[in-house]
């Protein structure tokens, strides 16, 4: 009985030790791969019934990983689950992936190393996959590149029908599929007028991830450059789907002659981004060095303007502008303003080009504004603008007018000829005032009769009754004399009793000192004695100054420099047992007090 109960259990720890192993195995799908290509590393994991830790990875500093994937199945309770590493390569030569580690349930299992190649170019790829491979599904639109290596790359060119600007940007692509991030830049036109508006496009393509890419714009020569907007988008090139980010620019040449288009920049880092948490969770980070892609410098040629400009040019030039005219009213009282807008519309930037000069139109008085300029929409590679100019009109008389047609012209690249616009005419109808004037109508003053006409009732006339008598006050007033030697008197009582009230006060000053320090019982009171007496009596303020200053003080009314330093030692013995009562040099209040009054009796006999 005891036998079976043993195998029993036997069997029950063996079924559970059994059921608590996992298998890991690691694979790749190539051994032999170029710098261009990718490759992928799998761990699979099976067997697992509790929750699973993630696999750490060895140090890999031959590769740069950029992507992780993750799948599980579970079947009876037991789960399968498949980690994958997309990874490339960082230098050409014999590289080891080593042992994959996996912990469960206290126990540690890790793999075989693995063996890779890495070749500059495709001539010493070896064909080899092991079997144990899988083929990746496309992930971000990328096709495996290993493949595409085996394919003889076909010349691909740009559909005609597309814009000229998206032609060249597409086929520099094509011209450069081969790598898997560059930059390329083109204009919509190398040959413009002064003025003429060209499209400049900076598109950076790539066909992987890529972290950190700051981007510098090109510098310009004889040009003005304004940003008009950005985009996104794809481009097959070799079977291979690469995405873009364009940057656009509107430019127009400043002066006839050479102009340039620098290289545009981009720095970026390959690899996944530092220190995210999938990196601490899948073994730590493998970012590649900084790199830089660069576009080409572009020349441009800018020709000069032919002669004969009309007097309403005003510099803008291209094809399809338009040109329109409305008032924000039409029927209006005399004295009352109307707000005229002109707009033109056409391509390119309209900031540059001058202001609008209105015509003049008699019986109004005119008030032009500034000119507004702006973006407009447009579907297509050229840039579209407009440009509003306002004036307000305010007509001074009732009656039918009529704003005149407004010309505005411009230069037709294309036919090489100056063209003219102009607006419709707008009639106005001016109906008279209603309004009151507030105003004097000095039209309507009558003679009187008597050679004087009258203005007016504005004015308050005097009473011609007589004045009442003077009060004893105005009687007064009239005694010029002897008015200014009264105030004479009054001043110098004022200044006599005002300076004998300055000289009691500075005795009663040293009396008051004098009491104070003969009752101090601290040395703040004997502080506040001499500091009052030194206030009244020489208008010297210790709290204000420092000590050196109060001593010089001193000396400037007459103190002799024994007294000075005398009263220095003193204030510094108050200092110190003010704020170190308990240091050997502080005094007890009575001996402070007792030499407070030597001090006090000597700059009292000395300032006198």
């Amino acid at each position: 009985m005891l036998k079976k109960l043993l195998f029993s259990l036997y069997l029950i720890l063996w079924a559970g030790l059994s059921w608590a192993q996992i298998a890991v195995s690691s694979s790749v799908d190539k051994t032999s791969l170029t710098l261009d290509d990718e490759i992928t590393l799998t761990v699979t994991v099976q067997g697992a019934v509790s929750p699973l830790t993630m696999p750490q990875l060895p140090s890999l500093p031959a590769f740069n990983v950029y992507s992780r994937e993750i799948d599980q199945t579970t079947i009876n309770g037991k789960s399968t689950s498949v980690f994958r590493y997309v990874m490339l390569p960082r230098f050409v030569g014999k590289a080891d992936i080593g042992s994959v580690t996996v912990k469960y349930n206290g126990k540690t299992y890790k793999t075989d190393p693995i063996s890779i190649s890495i070749y500059r170019n495709s001539q010493g790829v070896q064909k080899n996959r092991p079997a144990t491979s899988t083929g990746r599904a496309v992930s971000n639109g990328n096709y495996d590149s290993s493949i595409n290596t085996a394919i003889s790359r076909q010349v691909q060119k740009a559909d005609e029908s597309l814009p000229a600007l998206t032609q060249s940007l597409m086929n520099q692509a094509y011209a450069r599929g081969n790598e898997n991030y560059f930059l390329v830049s083109a204009v919509s036109n190398k040959k413009p007028y002064v003025n003429e508006a060209v499209t400049l496009a900076v598109r950076f393509y790539y066909s992987r991830e890529f972290y950190d890419a700051p981007y510098q714009k090109p510098a310009v020569y004889n040009l003005f450059m304004e940003d008009a907007g950005s985009a996104e988008g794809t481009q097959s090139i070799n079977g291979i789907l690469y995405r873009y980010n364009e940057q656009r620019y509107t430019v127009t040449g400043a002066a006839p002659g050479a102009a340039t288009i620098g290289e545009a920049r981009v720095q970026y880092r390959t690899g996944s981004a530092s220190l995210s948490p999938l990196d601490r969770l899948f073994g730590g980070s493998a970012l590649g060095a900084e790199k830089t892609a660069e576009s080409k410098e572009i020349s441009l040629q800018i020709r000069p303007l032919p002669a004969g400009k009309p007097n309403s040019f005003y510099g803008a030039v291209g094809q399809g502008y338009t040109l329109s005219a409305s008032a924000d009213r039409t029927q209006v009282e005399a004295g009352e303003a109307v707000t005229v807008t002109v707009t033109v519309k056409g391509p390119g930037n309209l900031k540059g080009t001058g202001d609008l000069t209105w015509p003049k139109m008699p019986g109004f008085k005119m008030y032009p504004a500034a000119a507004a300029a702006g973006s407009l929409p447009s579907s297509s590679d050229t840039v579209r603008g407009y440009k509003e100019f306002k004036t307000v009109l305010v007509p001074s008389a009732s009656g039918i007018y009529a704003v005149a047609p407004i010309k505005w012209s411009y230069f037709n690249p294309v036919s090489g000829q100056y063209k003219t616009l102009q607006t419709e005419p707008i009639t106005l109808s001016v109906s008279p005032s209603t309004k009151k004037e507030s105003g004097f109508d000095f039209g309507a003053a009558a003679h009187t009769g008597n050679g004087f006409q009258t203005l007016g009732k504005d004015i308050a006339y005097l009473k011609n009754s007589y004045a009442p008598e003077p009060s004893v006050l105005a009687r007064l007033s009239a005694w010029q004399k002897a008015n200014w030697a009264a105030l004479v008197i009054l001043g110098i009582s004022v200044f006599f009793a005002s300076f004998g009230r300055k000289s009691m006060a500075r005795k009663r000053a040293y009396t008051h000192a004098k009491n104070l320090l003969k009752r101090a019982l601290s040395d703040e009171q004997v502080a506040e004695a001499l500091s009052g007496y030194l206030q009244q009596k020489l208008g010297i303020g210790t709290g204000s100054l420092p000590l050196r200053a109060i001593v010089t003080a001193l000396q400037k009314r007459g103190v002799t420099p024994a007294t000075a330093e005398a009263f220095s030692l003193l204030w510094q013995r108050l200092e110190t047992a003010r704020f170190a009562p308990g240091s050997p040099d502080a005094l007890d209040p009575q001996n402070l007090s007792a030499q407070g009054l030597d001090i006090l009796k000597l700059i009292e006999e000395e300032t006198k």
